[in-house]
């Protein structure tokens, strides 16, 4: 998408710079006018009421009154000085460019020009003389002057127009105090841009952070993207603001975690349930290096889910982060009950290679006439099953699986130097129904316990040089069926597990082989066999940390309804007969329910 020429934090702040433009402009110049409308009222008003004052003034009613009634061509001198002096210090005490007095016909008594006296007055006396004040801008003898003029009354009754007074005030006056209160208005017209512009710009620059530089039309694409790319993964998609606080999940995300829609603001004021997210997923965005990925399996109920956490920057300044989650409940599932498979198969080829050994050895001996040998080699054989079971009592298993399991295991061990061996209180009579679950399950305890065995020896090995060539120890499984109900036990001579670890050892990523890290596949399986039990409505639990016998961990597994069994199987079962993990079977019910 093409982008504008102008960025859009550049276009609001010309935006703004208009704005506070043009409504300057109409207010310095509303103002403006207002000053001038209050300056030339307040000259006006000047020259009224000094006008008013001397047209009162009983020497000048007297004066007008007297050249009135006379008419001379010329004014008597008696009239006109006191007149003159009145005006004169009139001028000079208030500032006014002259006070002009006339008698009835406009002829002048006094003026600053005394050549003018005696002469009609320049500019029309007819409204003063008419009764009328008036306030005009006029040009005279003098020039330009805002003139106020007042009749004056006569002395004899009080209401006869006898002549007019005329106050004026140079225009100069005027412009002068206009351009003061420009002067003023300019000026903080000028303030009030400068702080708009400075506003402007800070508010562009924060726009310009806020946003990326991203403009209006590029945001918009964006959600649309964002919207689409949301609905159209299939992993679950979290994202966080810079300081953590989750703002926006997918559909697939939040059936993972099993929390309600979030969607709130950046400063976490908005609506979403932040504290929906599980604590572990907000962690692992605040510890996400800048650069690279934060991956993690984190168990969420009944979900192992792969969480890859990465921080979001652009143009060096951090926006966040996103969080995407995988499910690998069934990939590892799968994957621990593929190894199943693939150990029994393995043990199968090594018996049918064995056998094929066997059948050519009698096959000679039948050749060769040696019937005796060959019948004694054959009974041999159907004693101890056609290869040398590498797992101690296993013959007390009927069920195929887990004979296949067992011997697999044991082939694994054997080449590890541990031994595995069934204990002989074991007792399955049924057939297992859950081939694919219940082998999950015995496989990692057993893997599990093989190498708990072989780090601990190996550990033992380097305090003691001497006993380095020693071999190892023992693993072993106690196996019980109960009607459908399927109870085991399995314990090692390992180092054992704390008890401050016996609830975090089935927490996903943890691991007791310290040599060993969950990103190469362990630390999960003891997570798979607790979820997997739970899902059969059983469980899977440490049943001691130190075995009184055999020194390591002991682990106990619970899974009800996994074995097929007929009624006659289960009447020759003792009252008494012991549970896998030690308490007489009567018990075992009741024990589960408080557990």
């Amino acid at each position: 998408m093409s982008r504008p020429i102008r960025s859009f934090s550049r276009r609001v702040l010309l935006s703004q710079l208009t704005v506070v433009v043009v409504i300057l402009a109409l207010v310095t110049g509303v103002f403006a006018w207002m000053g001038a409308r209050s300056v030339t009222e307040v000259t006006e008003t000047k020259a009224l009421s000094t006008a008013r004052a001397l047209a009162i003034d009983p020497e000048v009613r007297r004066g007008a009154t007297r050249a009135s009634v006379e008419h001379a061509a010329h004014p008597d001198p008696a009239i006109t000085a006191p007149l003159l002096e009145i005006t004169d210090d009139l001028r000079t005490t208030s500032g006014i460019v002259f006070a002009v007095i006339t008698d009835d016909r406009g002829i002048r008594l006094t003026h600053p020009n005394r050549d003018n006296i005696g002469h009609r007055v320049s500019t029309s006396p007819d409204e003063a003389l008419a009764g009328r004040e008036s306030v005009t801008h006029e040009r005279g003898t003098l020039g330009e002057t805002v003139r106020a003029k007042v009749p004056i009354r006569s002395t004899a009754d009080g209401t006869t127009v006898v002549g007019e007074v005329s106050v004026g005030i140079h225009a100069s006056v005027l412009d002068a105090d206009l351009r003061r209160e420009f002067l003023v208005l300019g000026s903080v017209a000028v303030l009030a841009l400068a702080i708009g512009v400075i506003a402007s710009l800070a508010l562009g620059r924060r726009l310009r952070r806020e946003t990326l530089g991203i403009g209006p039309e590029e945001l918009a694409e964006m959600a649309r993207d964002q919207g689409a790319v949301l609905r159209g993964l299939d992993d679950g998609v979290l994202a966080f603001s810079s300081s953590g606080i989750p703002t926006l999940t997918n559909s697939t995300a939040e059936e993972l975690l099993g929390i309600a829609h979030v969607d709130t603001d950046a400063d976490g004021s908005g609506p979403g349930p932040r504290a929906d997210v599980p604590e572990v997923i907000r962690r692992m965005m605040l510890e996400a290096p800048i650069h690279g990925a934060l991956r993690r399996r984190v168990n969420v109920g009944d979900r192992i889910l792969l969480a890859t956490a990465v921080r979001v920057s652009r143009d060096g300044v951090s926006v966040g982060g996103v969080v995407t989650l995988r499910d690998e409940t069934q990939v590892l599932t799968m994957a621990r009950q593929l190894e199943s498979v693939t150990s029994m198969a393995r043990a199968l080829r090594t018996q049918r290679h064995e056998f094929a050994n066997r059948l050519h050895t009698v096959l000679g001996l039948v050749d060769t006439d040696a019937t005796d040998e060959a019948r004694n080699y054959l009974a041999t054989i159907l004693q101890t099953g056609p290869i040398a079971a590498p797992v101690e009592g296993i013959e007390v298993i009927s069920d195929p699986y887990l004979q296949a399991l067992l011997e697999a295991k044991g082939t694994t061990a054997a080449e590890a130097g541990v031994t595995l061996a069934v204990t002989p209180d074991s007792l399955v009579l049924g057939t297992v129904k859950a081939p694919e679950d219940v082998t999950l399950i015995l496989g990692n305890l057993i893997d599990n316990a093989v190498r708990a065995v072989v780090t601990h020896a190996i550990g033992s090995a380097d305090k003691d040089a001497d006993r380095a060539d020693e071999v190892f120890g023992r693993v072993e499984v106690t196996l019980l069926g109960s009607g459908s109900e399927l109870h085991a036990v399995v314990a090692d001579t390992g180092g054992g597990v704390d008890d401050e670890d016996a609830e975090s050892i089935f927490d996903e990523g943890v691991s007791s082989a310290d040599d060993l890290d969950s990103e190469h596949g362990h630390g999960i399986g003891l997570a798979l066999c607790r979820r997997i039990a739970r899902r059969h409505s059983g469980r899977s639990w440490l049943r001691a940390g130190h075995d009184p016998e055999m020194g390591g961990a002991g682990f106990a597994v619970h899974l009800p309804d996994v074995l097929s069994v007929d009624e006659a199987d289960t009447d020759d079962i003792p009252a008494g007969e012991s549970r896998a993990d030690g308490a007489p079977a009567h018990e075992a019910h009741a024990d589960d329910k408080e557990r």
